[in-house]
């Protein structure tokens, strides 16, 4: 038998050669248990990994809904004296024109944050019980106080979905408050 014989029988003469449990052979067991390991432990850090980021984008997200409530609320703040006067109206149609522009803008905030809490909780960026918190309060205030009620049923820049979601929300609320 020549001495570097590559035809599939020179290897396995090789093989007979070296035998089953030769040093090489252990060592290849070796090599293959610790790769074997080291996927695993790549695995396990990716899945770390993931969590981390998922619970980053998480804390940055939720931050985000406290910076937009903070702006609607400084609005208010910003505008309190006339939403003294607003909060007495029956109806949009009894708000001067200056009122009713304060009022539309202060409400397209709140609804857009109400949209936004409804489209991060979808895309799985909002815990359900942080969301039906939001949600909640939104549909309590809507349903509390006319002119929100008014300017909900009247805000055409809401997604169709959203204000699906919301309307059968408020009309669950009225059935158990009725």
């Amino acid at each position: 038998m020549p001495i570097c014989d590559i035809t599939p029988a020179g290897e396995v003469a090789l093989r007979q050669q070296i035998g089953k449990g030769s040093v090489v052979e252990k060592i290849n067991r070796w090599f293959t248990l610790v790769g074997n390991l080291g996927v695993i432990a790549g695995i396990i850090f990716l899945a770390y990994e993931i969590q981390a980021n998922t619970n980053a984008v998480r804390s940055a997200t939720y931050q985000a809904f406290n910076d937009s409530s903070f702006s609607w609320a400084d609005s208010e703040i910003e505008n309190a004296a006339v939403l003294v006067k607003i909060n007495v109206a029956g109806s949009l149609g009894e708000l001067t024109p200056e009122q009713r522009h304060i009022w539309s803008r202060i409400m397209f905030k709140a609804f857009t944050i109400m949209e936004s809490n409804y489209l991060h909780h979808r895309a799985g960026s909002m815990d359900d019980d942080v969301f039906e918190a939001k949600i909640t309060g939104s549909v309590g205030a809507i349903l509390s106080n006319p002119l929100w009620s008014e300017s909900f049923e009247t805000t055409p820049i809401l997604l169709p979905e959203f204000r699906e979601f919301m309307e059968a929300r408020i009309k669950a609320a009225q059935s158990k408050g009725s």
